[in-house]
């Protein structure tokens, strides 16, 4: 089942390279943008989206959001295609991505502080450190030697989820849904990582 998503988000990410990345990579390339660049640019739209979260006004903050997600994509496919693949993009890009999850669901928290839900402000609260140990369970099994990307709703399903929630829907089923999407999947990867460490 793992290795079924595995090869299913790869290929998904191929189609989309094809159709929608190669062409604005071109773009990039001509004006000689570097993969660096468009990994802070795209914290920067994140944290736009989470200023925008604050003010109440998720639609566009959901907005913001794949735009930011679609710059993760580019930065990576810019550094392959220009390669210019390096341990400190890697690095930097790994950090942004995990700040930009958790600063737009602080901005979602921060506007509902103030208006004292607590039931919404526990479960985007759960969100954020689910989500970051799902990262995380893939940095620690990578540190002890193994190779594995296995595991649902890692950052891309996660990103879809945010972003698709807040235009479509509202933050409140949002939160819900992602909640539920990263207790599902901080367990999944367990367990897949789990039954790794055992062979």
């Amino acid at each position: 089942m793992a290795d079924y998503f595995e090869r299913s988000r790869e290929n998904l990410r191929l189609r989309v390279e094809s159709v929608i990345i190669d062409p604005v990579v071109s773009i990039l390339v001509k004006i000689r943008c570097t993969p660096n660049l468009v990994t802070v640019l795209g914290f920067f739209v994140v944290s736009i989206a989470a200023f925008f979260a604050t003010q109440g006004n998720f639609k566009t903050a959901g907005i913001l959001v794949m735009a930011s997600g679609l710059m993760d994509v580019y930065d990576g496919a810019l550094a392959r295609k220009l390669k210019q693949d390096s341990e400190r993009g890697a690095f930097l890009d790994s950090t942004l991505d995990r700040l930009g999850e958790a600063v737009i669901l602080v901005g979602i928290i921060y506007y509902y502080s103030l208006r004292s839900d607590a039931n919404i402000v526990v479960m985007a609260s759960i969100s954020i450190v689910f989500s970051l140990m799902i990262s995380y369970l893939r940095a620690r099994i990578e540190g002890l030697g193994y190779n594995s990307k296995s595991g649902i709703f890692t950052r891309p399903e996660r990103i879809l989820i945010v972003g698709l929630g807040l235009i479509f829907f509202s933050p409140v089923s949002m939160i819900f849904v992602l909640t539920i999407a990263v207790s599902i999947g901080l367990v999944h990867r367990f367990f897949i990582f789990w039954k790794l460490l055992r062979k």
